[in-house]
């Protein structure tokens, strides 16, 4: 028998009855088993995990070849093992919100799927990168992503770099908003989570009232950190200092007129508004002191002529008296207190994020197309599920030595 034709067996322990239940979804055996060696080897190889040396740490042969088929040709659908994944995380330590964030992945060339270079806003400069999108469920004691999307540049709707990336004929590129809300969506209807609050920051967003606008329609609760462009309807009557703002628009309301603000200019005309609330709180920034956040209520303009959605509008006032950050939330009865505790969740999203980018191979896939990206980003979702929530620890154990039949 040629070591490319092996399928691996192990021993039952915590890490093999977790596939079993995990990758129940994907259909023949022997990619259920070859799922496995990748989840070990995601849990236990150091440093760079590449195929090969997770084949090699794990088989203790070389069969590198069946696991790259595994990862990158071979046909199981992942969105089938996420949703098992979303719903044993669910079952074991229900999420208090699903938090929507950005992966940047560096890559050389211009082969791998999604690459692209361009401005990223979160590092300030241009880079040569994939990115993706990520939802993850936020526990009392950890974050863990369950669902991913890679955001496709519109150059890569050209026939040849589809070809390359074996990208399916109906994905397309479409705007990071709109991916996102197709994310959480596909997780309340499709998967059929328990819905909880979508946190996000969109302060780069340039359609953030688009995002707004879906997820409300959609049914689902947020808290969104936005930046202070965003456009609200607000008092009938500016003041003649906004009046003269470009940035104003004017809309016929039933009887009355309102006016299209950014939330900036909006901060303007709350004095002695009676939807205003103030609230004091520790700092939501290390970079102020304590300072309190205002409340307001307000519409967010619909797109195409349809009904304006009320939300909420969180200001974070510094000491000195200016704005610092802004929030948008459908949560309209929750306190200001509660709200911002969600708010803060992004921030231990993101410290996961890059415990997934240090010791769990999220940056490590060495494949160009789509289908193995996927994959790859499935299995780095199982990896650090069970590292977080799983039942026994897997470090340095007997468990994570393979037996091969």
């Amino acid at each position: 028998m040629l070591a490319n034709d092996v399928v691996p067996m192990f021993t039952r322990d915590p890490i093999a009855s977790y596939a079993s239940e995990i990758f129940s979804a994907i259909p023949r055996v022997d990619q259920r088993r070859w799922a496995e060696v990748y989840l070990r080897g995601l849990l236990s190889v150091k440093g760079k995990k590449s195929v090969k040396r997770i084949a090699e740490s794990i088989l203790a042969m070389p069969a590198h070849q069946s696991l790259q088929q595994f990862i990158n040709q071979s046909p199981w659908r992942w969105a089938p093992v996420r949703a098992m994944l979303a719903r044993h995380v669910q079952s074991v330590a229900p999420p208090q919100a699903w938090v929507l964030g950005r992966v940047v992945i560096p890559k050389r060339g211009d082969r791998s799927v999604g690459v692209e270079r361009q401005f990223l806003p979160e590092a300030g400069r241009m880079m040569n990168c994939q990115v993706g999108l990520s939802v993850s469920l936020v526990t009392a004691t950890s974050s863990v992503p369950v669902n991913w999307r890679i955001l496709l540049p519109k150059a890569w709707d050209g026939t040849l770099t589809r070809q390359t990336a074996r990208i399916p004929d109906h994905v397309e590129s479409r705007p990071e908003w709109l991916e996102g809300a197709a994310m959480v969506q596909e997780m309340a209807d499709r998967w059929g989570l328990t819905r909880v609050p979508v946190v996000a920051n969109v302060r780069h967003l340039r359609q953030t009232n688009e995002l707004v606008t879906r997820l409300a329609s959609g049914g689902l609760p947020f808290v969104l950190e936005v930046g202070d462009s965003l456009r609200v309807l607000g008092d009938t009557h500016p003041s003649p200092a906004l009046r003269s703002r470009p940035t104003l628009a004017r809309r016929s309301v039933g009887p009355s007129l309102e006016t299209v603000l950014t939330a900036r200019d909006y901060l303007h005309t709350l004095t002695g508004n009676r939807h205003q609330r103030n609230h004091s709180l520790a700092p939501v920034s290390s970079a102020v002191r304590r300072s309190f956040v205002r409340s307001s209520l307000v519409k967010i303009p619909g797109s195409n002529g349809s009904a304006a959605h009320p939300i909420r509008l969180l200001t974070e006032i510094s000491p000195e008296g200016e704005a610092v950050r802004f929030w948008v939330t459908n949560l309209k009865e929750h306190r200001i207190d509660e709200l911002m505790a969600l708010a803060r969740l992004e921030s231990r999203s993101r410290e996961d994020m890059h415990n997934l980018e240090l010791n769990f191979g999220l940056r490590d896939f060495e494949g160009r197309s789509f289908r193995g990206w996927h994959h790859h980003m499935t299995m780095v979702s199982a990896a650090y599920i069970f590292a977080r929530l799983g039942r026994d620890a897997h470090d340095d154990c007997p468990s994570c030595t393979s037996r091969v039949s």
